[in-house]
């Protein structure tokens, strides 16, 4: 586990638990909007794995869950064992993952190591749709192993998130839509807001919080109660 990261306390990364976030180093993608660049390149972490499952063990206490993000968390090799030492402390795992490794993933859920998984959707399923807003080339193949995980996420008993970062400019109430096709029925989608930032590649002005309310207000009257539509907005 290459660990670039650690914030010991977080109350809104883990929905109502109070957790610890991990923020692995590494990620296969190169978003435009990624506010983490300095995690993208694959490299050795700089916190001790030992110190954070000291820190774990000596807060079991009151420390509810563990957030794995990035990076790519299942980019890792050691992920596995990892979890498995976190969780004989008692805590739940969340894992934020953009979805293309879905056999590891599964591994993962079938071993009983995560309980909650937070996907991010960034794009209509469509190879050059997805490769714009990924700043990577993305293939057919790619795209079906991220089908794979959303189909994998709605048939096993695990707690999950749909999320799209919503550019204004780009995510049109179309194309939105078309993400919320690919969902499964009851899923939980969240729409963030977009914040801009000057060191972002993306150099597009904060998604208003009135564009998010409208999108949503669109997909609850398209979709009504087979999608849960929940709104994260930070400005």
């Amino acid at each position: 586990m290459e660990i670039a990261s650690f914030v010991k306390l977080s109350t809104i990364d883990f929905p109502k638990k109070i957790s610890c976030v991990v923020f692995v180093q590494g990620c296969n993608l190169r978003c435009i909007y990624c506010h983490n660049a300095h995690l993208i390149p694959f490299k050795k972490g700089i916190i001790p794995l030992e110190n954070v499952i000291s820190y774990i063990s000596e807060n079991k206490e009151f420390l509810e869950g563990v957030v794995i993000s990035g990076g790519e968390p299942l980019t890792q090799e050691g992920l596995c064992d990892f979890l498995e030492k976190i969780k004989k402390l008692g805590m739940s795992v969340k894992i934020d993952t953009n979805g293309f490794f879905p056999e590891k993933l599964e591994k993962l859920i079938k071993l009983k190591l995560v309980d909650y998984v937070a996907l991010d959707v960034k794009a209509p399923l469509i190879p050059e749709e997805y490769s714009f807003i990924a700043g990577s080339k993305i293939c057919e193949k790619d795209v079906e192993k991220l089908r794979k995980t959303i189909c994998l996420l709605s048939s096993e008993k695990i707690f999950a998130e749909f999320r799209t970062t919503v550019i204004e400019s780009y995510h049109t109430f179309e194309r939105v839509k078309r993400i919320a096709d690919e969902l499964p029925a009851n899923a939980t989608y969240v729409l963030q807001q977009f914040v801009s930032r000057d060191f972002l590649k993306i150099k597009e002005k904060t998604t208003s919080k009135e564009y998010i309310l409208e999108l949503a207000k669109f997909l609850r009257k398209n979709y009504g109660d087979k999608l849960d539509v929940k709104t994260r907005i930070y400005e």
